[in-house]
């Protein structure tokens, strides 16, 4: 005992001497774009990318989500909501004790988390897809909150999906197109979770389904979109704004199998697995949530290009720091989304935020 608290200290000293301020780290922002949108031609899809909600108040309505309930209106037939996951805190869908009847005020509160979310859909008529995190497993299980899903958009008469999922079934990876793109769906969590076979199937199946859709579509860009990310420069990929947070995240690794930041060997599989996915495609993007900011890396091959989002400040309440690195093109720790729209001749990322209307951050990605 005495051999494991010394080094529990010392993992704190060292810890806390890796430790990195936030104070003045430099942020990347891009020159206004100048080339006129109007002359890419139509929109063909819009993607709005919003994760870690599960804090959201519904009366009123959580900021992140009315304003991305204005953008989803604007177009809604071409419109795709997705939410990247964590979107029940702090431990998914509330299940009932075998002998209760009814949620308990606290577990209706939960649940309201994940209704406000849905409201986007309900109030714009755009579709949306919900993809599970960490904290929805958390519950043991997603079964539950899928149901309710699929239950309210039956009786709401609104189009929203969780994603992937198949009762009873493995959530392999799944793929839906849209015009000019291809949207594929990962539960990231159990992915890191699963066995080396079940991965091992997962990404032959994710491969099948890369392959089939650039046959078919070889102009579309590919976006996967998962709660993990697989780059950030947020407190899952080691930066820290706060040393007692740091501190915290030392005694929890200390005593539990962490396996929630890039450094763990089963999240080091999920990122290689899925950039040997990435590498035959040209046009490709991997969005997630996870860490609480708004991230854009940009990662040039030769003739090919790839964006790696982080999209998940959703909620204030759940802010976290956020540091830069060289593919870095923009970051920032602010409530907020990021937006793609598929033009007929290109593609514009943008990034907003809750206290402007005007895009906080714009890149052309093709």
């Amino acid at each position: 005992m005495t051999l494991r608290l010394f080094t529990l200290i010392t993992t704190l000293l060292l810890s806390a001497c890796a430790y990195k301020s936030s104070t003045n780290h430099k942020v990347y922002i891009n020159p206004d774009i100048q080339q006129s949108i109007k002359a890419q031609g139509e929109l063909k899809q819009r993607i709005i990318l919003l994760g870690d909600a599960g804090l959201s108040s519904i009366k009123p309505l959580q900021a992140s989500l009315q304003k991305a309930v204005e953008h989803a209106e604007k177009s809604p037939e071409k419109t795709a909501v997705i939410m990247l996951g964590d979107n029940i805190y702090p431990s998914g869908f509330p299940n009932k004790l075998p002998e209760q009847q009814v949620f308990t005020s606290k577990q209706l509160k939960h649940i309201s988390f994940l209704e406000a979310q849905l409201q986007i859909a309900k109030q714009s008529g755009a579709e949306m897809f919900i993809v599970p995190g960490n904290h929805d497993w958390y519950a043991t299980q997603v079964d539950t909150q899928a149901e309710y899903i699929e239950n309210y958009a039956s009786t709401n008469k609104l189009s929203a999906m969780f994603v992937p999922y198949q009762e009873a079934s493995s959530p392999l990876p799944q793929m839906i197109l849209r015009d000019g793109v291809s949207l594929v769906f990962l539960d990231t969590m159990w992915l890191i979770k699963a066995s080396q076979n079940d991965f091992n199937k997962a990404l032959e199946h994710l491969s099948s389904l890369l392959t089939k859709s650039y046959q078919a579509f070889p102009d579309n860009i590919i976006v996967l979109n998962g709660h993990h990310p697989i780059e950030t420069m947020g407190p899952h990929g080691g930066y820290y704004s706060s040393l007692g947070y740091q501190l915290y995240v030392s005694i929890v690794t200390f005593f539990n199998n962490n396996q929630q930041d890039v450094d763990s060997l089963k999240y080091q599989r999920l990122i290689n697995g899925m950039n040997s996915q990435l590498i035959p495609y040209p046009k490709t993007i991997f969005a997630a949530g996870h860490d609480h900011s708004l991230q854009v890396f940009e990662q040039k091959d030769e003739n090919k290009t790839h964006y790696n989002l982080v999209s998940g400040a959703a909620n204030s309440a759940k802010l976290s720091g956020v540091s830069y690195n060289e593919q870095t093109q923009f970051a920032t720790s602010q409530e907020g989304f990021i937006e793609i729209d598929v033009l007929e001749q290109g593609v514009l990322l943008k990034v907003f935020t809750i206290n402007q209307a005007s895009p906080i951050y714009q890149q052309w990605l093709w």
